[in-house]
């Protein structure tokens, strides 16, 4: 029986692979055989992850520096990934910045910029150069990172933003699948919700009241554990998923089901 999950043959690019949610992202696609190419602004920190990922399953990475920002280093990026690998089957939009810690009348203009600059026009810029590719060789999968904030109005008084871009995103998530589709082209998203990356096991150790007035709020009663997340990553980067486009999948524990 033919695995369906299987990504021999596959490149992917995922940006913010040096840790996180990222990382957990390239570590699923490379055990599922894909070549993953590695991209964030701390190359350290990729190399880092390319190590780790050699050692746990034998999987082929490259680590590359990118700025999602810069429309010349996402454009060199991805000259780099095509003069290696010859394509781009997988794209995971998964960089970003998070939330400000300040209320929305607080937010100064260049915070508010920042932010939907790295996380919607970030994602705006990889979609456009690797969207290119993608429509010449009239095929590819493209994985878009919003966030259950951009799903449901939060009960937190620093939304702004972050969750404005996320919601930007799902938007944008819609209109490109409908529009690529003649070119064999997927665009979906997935909206996370509270996971225990190791950024967030330092935060909960911090701030346990919040961690445990989190749990309240969640009906399975805990955090998502990144691997588990990788693995949605396959699904939509597989065959399996050939036939879902323009999908907003939320993986929240089940927060936003009231």
């Amino acid at each position: 029986m033919k695995n369906k999950f299987d990504l021999s043959g596959k490149t992917a690019v995922v940006t913010g692979a040096g840790q996180g949610l990222g990382k957990a992202f390239a570590k699923s696609l490379a055990e599922a055989g894909a070549e993953v190419f590695l991209m964030a602004r701390n190359l350290g920190r990729l190399k880092e992850t390319a190590r780790a990922i050699g050692e746990g399953c034998g999987g082929r990475t490259h680590a590359c520096a990118l700025d999602i920002t810069d429309e010349e280093s996402v454009k060199a990026a991805c000259r780099m990934v095509t003069d290696t690998a010859g394509r781009i089957d997988i794209l995971v939009n998964n960089a970003a910045v998070g939330r400000s810690s300040k209320r929305l009348e607080e937010e100064t203009l260049g915070e508010w910029n920042s932010i939907l600059g790295t996380n919607l026009t970030g994602t705006f810029l990889m979609m456009k150069h690797v969207g290119r590719i993608m429509i010449a060789q009239k095929s590819g999968k493209i994985i878009n990172l919003g966030s259950m904030t951009g799903h449901v109005a939060m009960r937190n008084p620093t939304i702004g933003a972050y969750d404005v871009s996320k919601a930007g995103i799902e938007c944008l998530t819609r209109l490109m699948a409908g529009v690529w589709s003649e070119y064999n082209i997927t665009v979906n998203a997935i909206c996370p919700g509270y996971y225990m990356t190791d950024i967030n096991k330092d935060y909960v150790h911090e701030h346990p009241d919040f961690y445990e007035d989190s749990l309240k709020q969640i009906p399975l009663k805990k955090w998502g554990e990144p691997d588990d997340i990788g693995d949605i990553a396959v699904f939509m980067a597989s065959s399996a998923s050939d036939y879902m486009t323009g999908a907003v999948l939320v993986t929240d524990g089940g927060y936003t089901v009231w």
